[in-house]
């Protein structure tokens, strides 16, 4: 079993769309790229490692180099930076962070427990059904 922090971005991210407020609805605008109404698996897993990489690439040059990833890396975290680096010049740019992403299937476990109905996508209201089930209601 995942830990339940592993669940956190994608409830926190998602259910920020349940408010009418626009901030929600913009973050849920903002992942939907087709704007259909609903976020399939690739939009959500770019939305969130998009959110990450911004993060991390803090000289703002459109890569995350292994210094802006950890400057102290052990051996597996330098490992797992290379996974990323597809063709291997020493930085992986958002590109290549979603490719991982989408490969690895970070985000399938919760996205298939957002998608009740099971039509492969996230709508509105399932988005907010999934963060009242792991935030509660908003308050």
């Amino acid at each position: 079993m995942r830990s339940p922090y592993f669940f956190l971005p994608l409830a926190l991210a998602l259910g920020s769309c349940q408010t009418a407020a626009p901030a929600g609805a913009e973050r849920f605008a903002a992942a939907d790229h087709t704007g259909d109404g609903r976020l399939s698996r690739d939009e959500v897993n770019d939305y969130f490692v998009a959110g990450i990489f911004a993060e991390r690439d803090r000289d703002g040059d459109g890569y995350i180099a292994q210094a802006e990833w950890n400057p102290e890396m052990k051996a597996a975290e330098v490992t797992q930076f290379k996974l990323r680096d597809h063709n291997g010049d020493g930085r992986v740019s958002l590109a290549e962070a979603q490719a991982h992403a989408r490969k690895s299937g970070i985000y399938t476990e919760a996205f298939a427990e957002a998608d009740t109905n099971r039509d492969g996508f996230v709508s509105r209201e399932e988005a907010v059904a999934y963060y009242a089930s792991k935030e509660g209601p908003l308050r």
